[in-house]
């Protein structure tokens, strides 16, 4: 088995087991999103819904959502051209509930 091919199908898993994931377009997909007149202005927040490996041409890819678009309709893109945020809400959560200082027993 190939090292990469490895490498990327176990990147995958980890990051299909996160799913859904909140993100922004980068520059790039914010482009083509306008020209096909999906996006008017500003930058969108994306869901990831899935991410998938199209092999050595395509490389690993993503289906996202628009969260502020009415129609619940899907796009393809890279993965590279999608930034994930950096933080899971769950993991907010969790450091949120450790900054919290312990009950005080009565």
């Amino acid at each position: 088995m190939d090292f990469d091919c490895a490498k990327r199908g176990s990147l995958v898993q980890n990051l299909r087991r996160a799913l859904p994931l909140s993100a922004h377009p980068r520059a790039a997909l914010i482009g083509f999103l306008r020209e096909r007149g999906v996006v008017t202005r500003g930058k969108p927040r994306l869901v990831v819904l899935d991410i998938f490996d199209a092999g050595a041409a395509g490389g690993l890819m993503c289906r996202f959502a628009i969260t502020e678009d009415g129609d619940v309709a899907s796009f393809i893109a890279p993965l590279a051209q999608v930034a994930l945020q950096r933080k899971h809400p769950a993991a907010r959560l969790r450091v949120g509930r450790q900054r919290q200082p312990p009950p005080v027993a009565p």
